[in-house]
C-alpha cells in the first residue's frame, strides 16, 4: 500500500521523505521475513505444520505473526527482523539499541517486548476458540549479515530466545528439549493450524489517514514503466509517455486498481476520466467496459466496483497476457 501511494505522491510534498523511510522500513521487514522462510522450509514437514503472515483479530485488536510453527508438543512463534548495525538489548528498560557504523544511537521498542504480546494475545485467541492445548513460546530472528552484531547489555533470561541465521535451529531443538510431551494427536494438530487460516484478517488500512493526506495530495495518471513518469498520455488506444516516448498498452489497469487501493473500491465515469486524464468520457466508458468491472446503476449513476478478492490481479494478469499475445503477433 506504501508502494503504491508513493507513486503519486510529489517528491516535493512534505510527508514524501516520511513515506520513504517507512517504506525502506517495510522492505527490510519483508527481507526479514522472506529469509526466516526459506530457513523454516528446511524443517520436517511431518513435525511441524509452518503457517506465514497469519493476521488475526481479537476483538478490535488486529496482530500480525511473521512465522507460526505449530507441532503436537507445542507452538512457536517466531519473529523476524531485518536491523543493520550493532544491536544491544538493553534489559533494564527492555528496549532495543543500534549504533550505526558513524556512532549513531536509536532506540527502537525491545522485540522480546513484541513477542510476549503476541503470546498474550495469541493464546487468547485459542482460549476464545477452545483450542488452548499447547504451550506458546517465541523467538526473535534476525538475517543473517555481517553488519548485524547482537550483544545484550546484561545477562537476561530470554536471551535464549534470540538467534541469527541458521542459529535458528539450534533455537527450535532447544524449544523441544522445553517441550517434549506429546499433547495432542496429529488430526487435532491440523485443526489447529487450518482453524487460524480461515480466520486471516488483514486489518483495513486507510493509507491517506495515516499519512494525514487528502485525495488532492495525490498526482494521478498512468505511471510510466519504463521511466516511472506520471501521467502518460492516451493516444489511440495505447499510452504514450511523454518523457521517455515509451508505449504501454495496459496501463490503466494498474492506475484503477491503486485508486480502488488508495481511495475507495468504486469509480464513476468522470473519476476515472480524471484520474487517467482522458480526453472524452465516451473513451473512458470504453476503457472501464472492457476491464468488465462489476457494475451497480445506470446511464450516469452507474457506479464500477472493485474487482472482488484477488481477482483484481488475475484480471490484470489476464489483460497483461492478452497484450504480450498481441505483440508477439
Amino acid at each position: 500500500m506504501t508502494e503504491i501511494l508513493k507513486k503519486y505522491l510529489n517528491r516535493s510534498h512534505s510527508k514524501y521523505p516520511t513515506l520513504e523511510k517507512d517504506l525502506a522500513k517495510r522492505w527490510a521487514g519483508y527481507w526479514g521475513e522472506l529469509a526466516l522462510a526459506n530457513y523454516v522450509k528446511e524443517l520436517p514437514q511431518e513435525k511441524y505444520l509452518i503457517l506465514h503472515d497469519l493476521q488475526l483479530q481479537l476483538h478490535d485488536i488486529h496482530f500480525q505473526i511473521d512465522t507460526l510453527l505449530i507441532s503436537q508438543t507445542q507452538i512457536l512463534i517466531i519473529e523476524a527482523k531485518n536491523i543493520i548495525g550493532t544491536l544491544y538489548f538493553d534489559h533494564v528498560f527492555n528496549q532495543l539499541i543500534r549504533i550505526t557504523p558513524d556512532g549513531t544511537e536509536e532506540s527502537f521498542e525491545d522485540p522480546r517486548t513484541q513477542c510476549r504480546r503476541l503470546q498474550s494475545l495469541l493464546t487468547r485467541w485459542l482460549i476464545q476458540h477452545k483450542l488452548n492445548l499447547l504451550t506458546i513460546d517465541y523467538l526473535i530472528f534476525f538475517k543473517s549479515t555481517n553488519k548485524t552484531i547482537l550483544k545484550a547489555t546484561s545477562t537476561g533470561t530470554d536471551t535464549t530466545r534470540i538467534c541469527k541465521g541458521r542459529d535458528l535451529f539450534n533455537k527450535i531443538e532447544d524449544c523441544e528439549k522445553r517441550y517434549k510431551q506429546v499433547k495432542i494427536q496429529p488430526e487435532k494438530c491440523n485443526e489447529i493450524a487450518h482453524f487460524p487460516l480461515s480466520k486471516h484478517n488483514p486489518k483495513p488500512i486507510d493509507i491517506l489517514k495515516e499519512y494525514d493526506l487528502t485525495e488532492t495530495d495525490l498526482h494521478y495518471g498512468v505511471q510510466c514503466p519504463s521511466c516511472n513518469h506520471v501521467p502518460m498520455d492516451y493516444q489511440r488506444g495505447n499510452w504514450i509517455c511523454p518523457k521517455c516516448s515509451k508505449p504501454f498498452k495496459t496501463g490503466h489497469i494498474e492506475a484503477i486498481n491503486d485508486y480502488f487501493f488508495l481511495i475507495k473500491p468504486t469509480i464513476t465515469n468522470h473519476e476515472c476520466q480524471t484520474i487517467l486524464h482522458l480526453p472524452t468520457s465516451d473513451i473512458t466508458r470504453k476503457v472501464l467496459i472492457s476491464l468488465k468491472l462489476p457494475t451497480t446503476g445506470h446511464t450516469k449513476n452507474r457506479l464500477y466496483h472493485q474487482w472482488p478478492g484477488s481477482q483484481s490481479y488475475l484480471i490484470l494478469e489476464e489483460q497483461l497476457l492478452k497484450q504480450n499475445q498481441i505483440q508477439r503477433r
